[in-house]
């Protein structure tokens, strides 16, 4: 995470205004790319006593040290000498316990190794970070894009130091929902949105300045979740933060410009892809859309991982859950969920090897037995073809 000293930030009436990097910064961002490509293959601390200087054009002072601290991170390095340096320090480390001399234990170990003295000299330390040599970014990165992950990292190092973040989402909320469950965040699920006819997903996330231990793992975590925000048709971001010995608010909308992630898994399993896949090509009168809009259970919300609608009668619609190889433990709390939320019209295809009793089933859902893989024929058959 980044040092709170390259958090680039003001204060409004309590709440942080983050400096973004943005278009008006492209033209320095391109001389300090320029800069870094012309010591490609010269040790990596030669780049960075030039990088700690002043650039040969104008650049605000804080903006230049954040991006300068990113691309620091998105370089690589490679170690180049004639001797591996742990050989080469080894057979040095013998010979002086030998040599009268340090010239004498050189040229000892050298005639070990069968180089030089000038090349064991070379490669002593060939390893350390300082000596590593600057390698060419594949794929190249462009100003936009520094100035993009940038953003990401300012805007990661300040949730870094929150206690509470709370994020609204809507549209896709299920990527960021399972990225915050499955990576173990302390976080609560529930419902917004529904007095306007919108379904929506609120997160309130316990942030590593809640927890007593773990707080570094913990704070990565939190932040692999910020890239994912962008997948989601709109969102809204408050965070408490605990900065120089304050608190404020953070606060971050759709359309801020952070670097997005990647795109996201469309399916969550193989039996979820051979599914969609089969049930595509044998029921042409419907279709199958992947992570529906959410459903109220009680205080909280179940994802349900299809939703079939029928393409001509829209109102023919039915909710599909995939229950393959899950513990013990998520199944119950899955199963509990759907008995709350009371769903008409919800299969359930549960795998064999699931021993689940009876009343642990949602009475008014559809149960349907597989095994390995699901009977797209037979979901057919169920929701009257």
């Amino acid at each position: 995470m980044l040092p709170e000293a390259l958090l680039t930030c003001s204060v409004r009436d309590g709440r942080l205004v983050p400096h973004f990097l943005g278009a008006a910064d492209h033209p320095w961002l391109r001389v300090l790319l320029d800069e870094h490509a012309r010591f490609v293959g010269r040790p990596r601390r030669e780049l960075d006593d030039r990088l700690s200087g002043l650039l040969p054009c104008e650049s605000p002072d804080a903006k230049r040290k954040l991006a300068v601290h990113v691309l620091g991170r998105l370089s690589n390095q490679r170690v180049s000498s004639p001797v591996p340096p742990p050989r080469a320090r080894s057979a040095l480390f013998r010979a002086a316990t030998r040599a009268e001399s340090r010239p004498i234990a050189v040229a000892t170990a050298a005639g070990e190794l069968g180089c030089t003295s000038s090349e064991l000299e070379q490669s002593l330390f060939a390893d350390l970070p300082g000596e590593r040599l600057v390698v060419e970014s594949q794929p190249a990165v462009s100003p936009g894009e520094l100035a993009l992950r940038a953003n990401l990292a300012l805007v990661q190092g300040l949730l870094y130091r929150s206690s509470i973040v709370r994020v609204k989402l809507e549209g896709n909320a299920r990527t960021v929902v399972r990225h915050a469950l499955f990576r173990g965040l302390l976080c609560v699920v529930s419902a917004s949105g529904a007095e306007a006819g919108e379904q929506g997903a609120v997160l309130e996330i316990s942030g590593p300045f809640s927890l007593f231990r773990k707080t570094v793992v913990y704070g990565r975590r939190l932040a692999e979740l910020v890239p994912l925000l962008s997948w989601c048709s709109r969102y809204r971001l408050e965070a408490t933060c605990h900065l120089r010995g304050r608190v404020f608010t953070l606060g971050l909308a759709s359309g801020d410009p952070i670097l997005p992630a990647g795109e996201p898994r469309r399916y969550d399993s193989a039996l979820e892809e051979r599914f969609a896949r089969d049930f595509g090509r044998l029921a042409l009168d419907w279709e199958a859309l992947r992570e529906p809009a959410p459903v109220n259970a009680g205080a909280t919300l179940v994802f349900p991982d299809f939703a079939l609608r029928h393409r001509q009668d829209p109102s023919r619609r039915w909710l599909v859950e995939l229950v393959g190889f899950w513990t013990p433990g998520y199944l119950q709390r899955k199963l509990a969920l759907y008995r709350e939320a009371r769903l008409p019209n919800l299969i359930l295809c549960i795998d064999e090897s699931q021993n689940c009793a009876a009343d642990l089933l949602p009475e008014e859902a559809r149960v349907l037995r597989f095994r390995r893989r699901v009977d797209a024929a037979a979901v057919l058959r169920l929701i009257g073809g």
